[in-house]
Parts: C-alpha cells; sequence; structure tokens
C-alpha cells in the first residue's frame, strides 16, 4: 500500500497505524528525510522520495508493484490566509496542483493496479464550512470531492473511491494556516483533530468493501 505526505502528521501516522496491521507500506514524501523517520521502526515500511505534482514521481514510485490495495493520497499543503485581490496566480496553481491535480495524477495511474483495492484522499472540512481568505484551499478541497465522487463511479466495481475530511487536526499544517490550538474551542466536541483520528478513518476504509463515493467527516462536530 502507499501513503503520500508520509513524512509528519496524518501521512506518519497512517505509515504506523497500516505497518501495525501487518501491511507492507510504501511512505512517499517530498522530503526523503522526513519519511525515514516515519519508517525508523517498522520493518514493513519503506520510504521513497515522490512530488505528488509530478506523474514521473508517481509511476517511478508504483513502478515494481503490480497490484496495490490501498493508496492513500494525503499529501497536501496549506494556503496563507489573504483576500482573494492579493492571491497570485503562482499561489493559485501550487494549491490546486498539491491539493487536487495530485488526485487526478494518482487515480490515473495507480488505478490500474487497485484491482479489488481502494484510493482514500484526504479532503477537508473547508470544503463544507469555508473559511474567507482562503479561496485556493476551498476550491481545491472541494474539487477533491467532487473527483472522488466521479472517479468512484468510473472505476467501480474494480476501485472504491473515499474522502475523509478532516477537521481542524492537530499537525503541522493548522500553524500553515495561520491558526493555533484556541479553534479547538470553536468545535463542539472542544478538541483538535489528532493525526490517529484519521489514520483510523483510513484502516477502516481500507477494508470497508461495501464503501464508495463516502465522504467520512473526522471534524469534531465542525460541519454541525
Amino acid at each position: 500500500m502507499v501513503v503520500t505526505g508520509a513524512g509528519s502528521g496524518i501521512g506518519r501516522a497512517a505509515v504506523h497505524r497500516f505497518a501495525a496491521t501487518g501491511a507492507r507500506v510504501l511512505a512517499a514524501d517530498l522530503d526523503f528525510q522526513k519519511a525515514h523517520e516515519t519508517c525508523v521502526g517498522l520493518p514493513h515500511a519503506t520510504p521513497h522520495k515522490a512530488n505528488v505534482t509530478q506523474r514521473e514521481d508517481i509511476e517511478k514510485l508504483l513502478a515494481k508493484h503490480d497490484q496495490i490495495d490501498v493508496y492513500f493520497n494525503n499529501a497536501g499543503i496549506p494556503e496563507t490566509v489573504k483576500p482573494l485581490a492579493e492571491i497570485s496566480r503562482d499561489e493559485w496553481d501550487t494549491v490546486l496542483d498539491v491539493n487536487l491535480t495530485a488526485l487526478f495524477i494518482a487515480a490515473q495511474v495507480a488505478a490500474p493496479k487497485l484491482k479489488g483495492g481502494v484510493l482514500i484522499q484526504t479532503g477537508s472540512i473547508i470544503a463544507n464550512r469555508p473559511r474567507a481568505g482562503l479561496a485556493a484551499y476551498v476550491a481545491a478541497k472541494a474539487g477533491v470531492i467532487g473527483l472522488a465522487r466521479a472517479l468512484a463511479a468510473e472505476l467501480a466495481p474494480d476501485v472504491r473511491v473515499n474522502v475523509i475530511n478532516p477537521g481542524p487536526a492537530n499537525t503541522p499544517m493548522l500553524g500553515g494556516f495561520g491558526f493555533d490550538a484556541d479553534v479547538a474551542e470553536a468545535l463542539p466536541l472542544k478538541r483538535l483533530i489528532e493525526p490517529e483520528d484519521i489514520a483510523d478513518a483510513a484502516v477502516y476504509l481500507a477494508t470497508a468493501t461495501a464503501v464508495t463515493g463516502a465522504v467520512f467527516n473526522i471534524d469534531a462536530g465542525r460541519d454541525l
């Protein structure tokens, strides 16, 4: 199985959770050293350097594998909060490339190897509950849901496709949005999402053979 964005946060937790089930995990990250740190002590997890926006990197990552059971397309980047008028085209393109186009690339490359398996995408509850100043990120995560559901319809019955929408999560990305832990007080459950919460959902979706086209909100009630 594959986890992207494996060097920290949700990706690191997912590698550990899946490895604990006995899965062989390809832990991919743009930062190879961080991917390596994730895999320390996990004999069935191997680190790989990959840029999820580059098709050739994903093809290289999967080249030696004819069959993949799970592809967790988790890598993502935050957006600096700013008014629409101040977002440059380069900023827009970068946010959409990593957070949306990477799913398109992953699906094209991985789907032929995922027969009977599942493609899982990390979305965001912000697609349901937009925040001002994050236009590119909101657009990307809303697009992820639409694309994933379209893929679920197109790739069935051979491949399942599902999305996990985290709420504000206790990961390095939280600070990238300019938020801090106090954001938890605005959530009904008064707690941040932990990376392990998302990893547990991914492990469930890996074996939930009757579930496709689903969007799982793991958000401490943010969508209420």
